[in-house]
């Protein structure tokens, strides 16, 4: 019947079969064409609409949902799974007198690979090794939805066939529902008839004891509990070895598991990359004039990156450059599941797109499975055991004692990947995408974003005073970093409705400026302090102290203008509430602004007060940067043995403390001092001493200050080129990040480049600043460190 017609209603079928029938013509699709979408034996259809068999709800879902047409069709959907049910609790047709639901295709004859395997030669030369062992017997295929499992399995297979005596055999396992059926599928695949006497197993043995052959069996996920099944099979064949393609592994004895992974993605030499080939391939198939110039290349690297590496994935994007430019697909990918819809009809239904592929692995989670999946979704860059525990639980599907066990079999699903070494998990961003889908449908998502920004509030807040006091402060700086898409996630969240939570925002930001400062992040971590203070102008301790967070990253950006209003209103807060600390914070802020503008000796007096201050309180890690800012002052107002005393305070109190930061500061200022004093070989010392630390703690600004006072001692010590590359790397390094040279030492930076041109002459010290400017950061480094050439 035509789709036009609307005057029948689902309530209107009393029996599953006859809605199946419905349904069927109503898209005009006869037994056969639908049993080749969702992968049945076509005589099977006849079974199902005389209600003689029932698919599984998964197989509805994931097969027949789709390839009826009916993801948009709620009623019919719904009712078709009704009548499914209601017909389940009846006596059906025995299961020995239905046919087992195999593809059509000749059992003896592999599926026809009719492209190319790309980017896979180091797999298939493994694979080909293991499967080669005379030990080995079963090797499991295992991956994520979508990875190419599959067409792997294949290629193998048709590698192999002339290694076994009796060929190989590919029994298709998508449409096998019930383990106890899986003998009878490789039964019927190998066209072996079972006596009435004898069970199907015993069959197997007695037919396959004397074959040399490999036995392909692809998608076990869904039956895997008839796994122990096939030990007994390959003890009674020994010429017999099994190729299984899986989800998850079968775990039995003597399995040796295969992961595949998704195809790599480069971040250069972008045309040849393997996964870029795959699509370009892919595209022409379907648009021979397809261009592959640099530009395009790079964007389809872009789209192959977004994409995860999931061949799919790539296939049914590389098939849409027919209606859908590579910059609109890059616009579009919160929408992906919506384009990425056209995969061949030759496939079944649910793998012609990736909504269905995904859909497919999902409906055969458990409800605890897919409610945990669901709400790790709110994490972004993946997340803890700990950070799931207490963000994800309940007291009913999931309580913290499951959660290890829940991740551990989405682990073995191949639906979250787990990096042991840092106990830490991730999906993979299409899956992501997919369960927030899922959560939002739950009616969760509020929720668990609610507690998903509580849970990095306090982590962030219980990270941040490390960055301040000392011991491991590597350490916090890498976990943070580790966790930054959380807490921009997080802010993200709350910033969208501000009523949410200010407060919350700005208790963020006054956890994360450091690290934000330290680890190079200015631009984005000044916008999101500037986001703060728009959404509550009350004058409270929390605006306060996010408007002295935020003169630091201006100063560093040379928005003078800017710095001096935050701290002026910063000052003004804390007096209103006589806020001695803040205060005196507002006295440091301000040394700092006024130097880098040229008046030392206003910023060394600010700065005597604050230090008085911190030592009165007997604060000596918060005295210490105070100590290198006046070191610096007093430096350059000319009294360098009054900046070494300073320095040397600092050093000792902060290898005392373990203060990394302030250590890395101190010894940078103590190689200004040296250099001044013309001890160039100890000054390159103790700025190589300062740029191991800081590298450590990945502060690249701080990396770059000392690149640039190394590159004056070395000029000095009769190493121009070298002190060229090393100061053009510098400026790059600034440049990345949005540092501003401050305005009082701009003048000295351009006399040194203009004395380095001059001894180089022109043509070698361009050169060596081009050098420079296209060197990695870890060469920088190691140039610097003496291990480069």
């Amino acid at each position: 019947m035509p789709k036009s017609q609307t005057g029948i209603k689902p309530q209107n079928f009393s029996t599953f079969g006859d809605l199946l029938r419905y349904l069927r013509e109503r898209i005009h699709l006869n037994q056969r064409e639908l049993a080749a979408l969702v992968g049945y034996h076509y005589s099977y259809m006849s079974y199902l609409e005389k209600n003689l068999r029932i698919p599984d709800e998964a197989t509805l879902l994931g097969r027949f949902i789709p390839a009826l047409e009916l993801e948009d069709a709620p009623e019919l959907s719904a009712r078709l799974l009704e009548l499914a049910k209601n017909r389940q609790k009846k006596t059906l047709l025995p299961a020995r007198e239905a046919e087992p639901a195999l593809s059509e295709t000749n059992a003896h004859q592999l599926p026809s690979s009719l492209t190319v395997m790309l980017g896979r030669e180091r797999e298939v030369e493994s694979l080909n090794k293991i499967l080669d062992s005379d030990g080995v017997r079963i090797v499991t295929i295992v991956g994520p939805p979508g990875v190419g499992k599959t067409r792997l399995a294949l290629h193998i297979a048709e590698q192999a066939e002339k290694r076994f005596s009796d060929g190989v055999i590919f029994v298709n396992l998508t449409a096998v529902t019930q383990p106890e059926l899986v003998m009878t599928a490789i039964a019927s695949t190998l066209e072996i008839q079972k006596p009435s006497t004898v069970s199907i197993l015993d069959t197997l043995k007695t037919e396959l004891c004397k074959k040399n052959l490999l036995l392909v069996l692809d998608n076990f996920e869904q039956v895997v509990e008839a796994a122990p099944q096939l030990i007994p099979l390959l003890g009674s064949a020994p010429g017999i070895k099994i190729l299984a393609t899986s989800r998850e592994a079968l775990r039995v004895s003597g399995e040796h598991e295969f992961p595949l992974a998704p195809l790599p993605v480069p971040n250069d030499s972008f045309l040849d990359s393997a996964v870029v080939q795959l699509f370009i391939e892919r595209a022409r198939a379907v648009k021979p004039d397809f261009e592959t110039r640099q530009e395009t290349a790079s964007r389809v690297a872009e789209i192959c990156r977004r994409l995860d590496g999931l061949p799919l994935a790539i296939e049914l994007a590389a098939a849409r450059v027919n209606t859908l430019s590579l910059s609109a697909m890059i616009k579009q990918f919160d929408r992906r599941f919506e384009w990425l819809t056209r995969g061949g009809r030759d496939l079944p239904a649910w793998r012609q797109t990736l909504r269905g592929t995904v859909e497919w692995s999902y409906n055969l989670l458990s409800l605890q499975e897919r409610a945990l999946l669901n709400r790790l979704s709110v994490f972004a860059g993946g997340w803890t055991l700990e950070a799931a525990e207490e963000v994800c639980s309940d007291n009913t599907l999931c309580a913290p004692s499951n959660i290890l066990e829940l991740l551990m079999q989405l682990v073995d699903k191949s639906l979250v990947t787990v990096e042991i070494e840092c106990g830490r998990y991730q999906f993979l961003e299409t899956l992501r995408q997919f369960a927030h889908e899922k959560l939002k449908e739950s009616g969760e998502l509020e929720l668990m974003h609610q507690r998903h920004c509580e849970y990095y509030l306090k982590f962030t807040q219980s990270a941040a005073p490390y960055l301040s006091q000392g011991g491991n402060q590597v350490h916090w700086l890498t976990l943070l970093e580790r966790e930054h898409d959380n807490s921009r996630a997080a802010l993200t969240y709350l910033s969208a409705e501000p009523q949410r939570a200010v407060i919350a925002i700005m208790k963020y930001c006054i956890a994360l400026w450091k690290f934000w400062l330290l680890h190079g992040h200015l631009t984005e971590g000044r916008q999101w302090m500037e986001k703060a203070l728009t959404l509550d102008p009350s004058p409270t301790i929390q605006r306060a102290d996010v408007l002295r967070c935020l003169s630091d990253f201006c100063v560093s950006q040379g928005d003078y203008k800017r710095a001096q209003a935050c701290e002026e209103e910063g000052m003004a807060i804390s007096k209103t509430l006589n806020d001695e600390e803040g205060m005196f914070s507002s006295f440091a802020g301000l040394a700092t602004l006024v130097g880098m503008q040229g008046n030392y000796a206003q910023a060394a007096d600010l700065l005597e007060q604050a230090i008085a201050y911190q030592r009165r309180m007997g604060r000596v890690n918060e005295m210490l940067p105070l100590l290198n800012n006046l070191a610096i002052a007093s430096r350059r107002m000319g009294n360098v043995e009054r900046a070494r005393t300073l320095y040397a305070e600092s050093i000792e109190n902060s290898r005392e403390l373990g203060n990394q930061r302030t250590l890395g500061h101190a010894l940078h200022g103590l190689g200004e001092v040296l250099k001044e004093l013309k001890q160039f070989d100890r000054a390159v010392q103790v700025e190589r001493e300062s740029i191991s630390i800081r590298n450590q703690m990945g502060d690249w600004k701080g990396v770059a200050y000392c690149l640039e006072a190394l590159a004056v001692s070395l000029f000095h010590l009769d190493q121009p080129a070298l002190a060229a590359q090393l100061q053009s790397a510098s400026r790059k390094i600034f440049s990345d990040l949005g540092v501003v040279t401050p305005a009082a030492t701009h003048a000295e930076y351009e006399n040194f480049v203009a004395e380095m041109r001059v001894r180089l002459g022109d043509a070698v010290f361009e050169e060596a600043w081009a050098a420079g400017q296209s060197m990695s950061l870890e060469k920088a480094v190691a140039l610097a460190m003496g291990e480069g050439s």
